[in-house]
């Protein structure tokens, strides 16, 4: 596989749902043998940026624009009302909208639908995402996305559960994820 590198873009959207920001870029690749990313930059600053990333995979494509659209979700803090996204072209301080009735599914996802199970008393919750509909990276992404515990103890265990599995299909922001939310009780 080839290097990341940084993705041009044509548009940035950012959509809020509690704790979480759904980043939708748009944009156009060289081919259709590529694949788009969004990724922490590794800039140690608050609040937490983000680049638009893209990479060759392997293969020989047809060499023809490509028109994208990637959405992935992010634990943002909600006190932020915009969001820094570095790309190709640039840096984007992309303004944050409430998430609206074209994201119904995302906001049930991201808060759970009425009959989702119910956490044990006192966990802490999260979800994660991913567009390769990978059990293995939407656990990893969920469990990172899980708050900072301020309870620290020498023999503590802390108890991850999966509480859902879902697909989110389609969409104005082209979903292709499957997500998974987690509680955490530490004991």
């Amino acid at each position: 596989m080839s290097r990341w590198e940084l993705a041009s873009r044509t548009r940035i959207r950012a959509f809020r749902e509690g704790p979480f920001v759904l980043l939708v870029a748009e944009g156009e690749l060289p081919s259709p043998g590529y694949e788009v990313d969004i990724a922490r930059s590794l800039l140690r600053i608050f609040p937490q940026q983000f680049n638009l990333l893209r990479r060759a995979k392997p293969g020989i494509f047809p060499q023809h624009v490509t028109p994208y659209r990637y959405a992935e979700a992010v634990r943002y803090p909600e006190d932020q009302d915009t969001i820094t996204v570095h790309h190709a072209d640039g840096t984007d301080h992309v303004d944050i909208e409430p998430a609206g009735k074209d994201l119904v599914s995302f906001v049930e996802a991201v808060r759970g639908g009425a009959d989702r199970p119910a956490p044990p008393a006192g966990a802490e919750e999260a979800i994660g995402l991913s567009s390769k509909l990978s059990f293995d990276e939407a656990f990893a992404n969920a469990v990172a996305n899980l708050p900072p515990s301020d309870i620290i103890l020498a023999d503590g265990l802390a108890r991850v559960q999966v509480l859902e599995i879902g697909g989110l299909f389609g969409g104005f922001a082209g979903f292709h994820h499957l997500f998974v939310r987690v509680s955490r009780t530490i004991t």
